[in-house]
């Protein structure tokens, strides 16, 4: 035994029944104790080193299996990753034997910042419970950070239909065979970004197919409205996510704050999309700005974009994309050889601009209702809202409109309402890509600390201290003392087998 527990007596956690109860019935259904889903702040951000995998192709593609899994609001329990990392081990035809076992699947989640596996069989879209204590933690993490709602961020991206418009307008012979409608699905991501104040609203981002389109000739990118950036299929990914926050987000929110005469620090809120890095990537080198994510069985219940930021903009530029329709007389000839993506972009940034600071506030109740302490007068929400009536107004007696219902345009407001702005693969799509990527270093933040090789006493020594900490609080969380416990038992183990010898809680007392 360590000099450290020798030397001092550890406080007895004292259970009641119910709990005690609750403890032994989740360990039955094979589930293990970790802290609950909401404490999503720290995950990879405490690990400065991790061992690595020795079936990399495998742990890639499991690792995307499960992020978009979770983005889904799909439960993952720890025996269905092992079945699925067994098929995609068959399926990738990899030659070194594998054995799925716990041993793995614990290394898997320490490698990847895992704090927790699912066990219920249901969807995860919408758990009330888990959304009402992630509130709590949320105000704990804006409350140790001393945040206020100007430093508060959240981003999130969505498809976007450019040409999308209602189907009844497509019903006589002319407009069915103008050329470019069965195109009218092409589709641009936009990630929009903004504080819960509403006091700053970043550039929106437009992801399109194209590096030069066509119609940017001639444009000067430096006095673009937006910030454009390229993939092949016009979808949000990785590389384009760090690269926006490292150059544009971070120093976007400084200039901010150094306006607001406030401190340097700053959340960014995230859904866990598989486009989004891990949160130990996306910070700064001093830790002041960094990404805090959302469980994936409350975004669809918190995230404050999808509490009708983004149904908004996106109402805003179908208006702006109907107007145009209508300069051309209804033309739909002249308007799909007239609106270029340079128009849906510009459209796009005026729509934006054109959100009032209050309609960010309101979004950002259900997650943290102090946002509306300073609202001074709540009814200036949205006084001319977009609905579906009002915008049927505006085409009535127009020709080409005659057939076009309020139904009709509420489907049309809604028609890209399921596009998530990246791609979801299956997963012999999933496979195929971890094997051709196997080349690809793996992410890294640049201002990270290099690796420092940590010895089992050192490892233990910090966990027995941090253990007597934690138990000495009496605010401390249960499930956190008894994690601790058992990486503790872990490191003392893996002690003892280096040196051969029986740990000395395998002795009888």
């Amino acid at each position: 035994m360590s000099g450290s527990s020798a030397g001092a007596k550890r406080k007895r956690v004292v259970l009641s029944i119910a709990t005690k109860l609750q403890i032994v019935e989740r360990a039955d259904k094979g589930e293990s104790i970790f802290v609950t889903s909401s404490d999503t702040f720290n995950g990879t951000s405490a690990r400065k080193t991790t061992k690595g995998s020795k079936f990399d192709d495998l742990d890639r593609a499991v690792f995307e299996w499960f992020k978009q899994k979770r983005a889904e609001g799909c439960p993952v329990s720890g025996p269905l990753l092992l079945e699925k990392a067994k098929w995609f081990h068959c399926e990738m035809k990899i030659p070194e034997p594998f054995a799925a076992s716990q041993g793995w699947l614990q290394c898997f989640k320490s490698r990847h910042g895992i704090r927790q596996l699912d066990i219920q069989g249901e969807k995860l879209s919408g758990d009330s419970d888990a959304a009402a204590l992630y509130v709590v933690e949320f105000k704990r993490l804006v409350e140790a950070h001393d945040l206020s709602p100007d430093q508060l961020y959240n981003a999130d991206e969505t498809g976007l239909y450019r040409k999308v418009l209602p189907s009844k307008m497509l019903v006589s012979k002319e407009e069915k065979s103008a050329p470019g409608h069965k195109s009218s699905k092409e589709r641009i991501t936009v990630l929009a970004c903004a504080n819960a104040s509403g006091s700053h609203k970043l550039k929106l981002v437009c992801i399109g197919k194209s590096k030069n389109p066509r119609s940017f000739k001639g444009t000067q990118m430096r006095n673009f409205p937006v910030l454009y950036y390229n993939q092949t299929k016009a979808w949000m990914n990785r590389e384009i996510f760090k690269d926006w926050f490292f150059k544009h987000f971070v120093p976007a929110v400084r200039d901010h704050l150094r306006s607001k005469n406030l401190p340097q620090r700053a959340v960014l809120l995230l859904d866990n999309a598989p486009s989004h890095p891990s949160e130990n990537v996306l910070k700064t080198s001093n830790d002041q700005i960094f990404v805090a994510y959302l469980p994936p069985n409350v975004t669809s219940l918190k995230q404050p974009m999808d509490q009708g930021v983004l149904e908004a903009f996106k109402r805003r530029y179908r208006k702006s994309l109907l107007r145009s329709v209508l300069e051309e007389d209804g033309d739909l000839r002249e308007f799909y050889k007239k609106w270029t993506i340079k128009d849906a972009i510009f459209s796009c940034s005026e729509s934006w601009d054109d959100m009032p600071n209050l309609t960010f506030r309101k979004s950002w109740r259900k997650l943290f209702p102090d946002v509306m302490d300073s609202v001074e007068n709540v009814n200036d929400f949205e006084s001319q809202e977009l609905t579906a009536a009002s915008l049927l107004e505006e085409i009535q007696n127009v020709n080409g409109f005659e057939d076009v219902d309020r139904e009709n345009i509420e489907e049309w407001l809604l028609s890209d309402n399921d596009q998530p702005g990246y791609p979801m693969k299956d997963d012999d799509g999933l496979a195929a890509e971890a094997k051709s990527s196997a080349e690809l270093p793996e992410e890294s933040n640049d201002d990270a600390p290099s690796e420092k090789k940590v010895s089992i006493a050192e490892a233990l020594n910090c966990a027995e201290t941090l253990l007597d900490f934690l138990e000495q609080e009496a605010d401390s969380n249960f499930s956190d003392i008894l994690t601790l416990r058992k990486l503790r038992t872990s490191i003392k183990l893996k002690r003892c087998k280096n040196t051969k010898q029986r740990p000395l809680s395998d002795f009888p007392r």
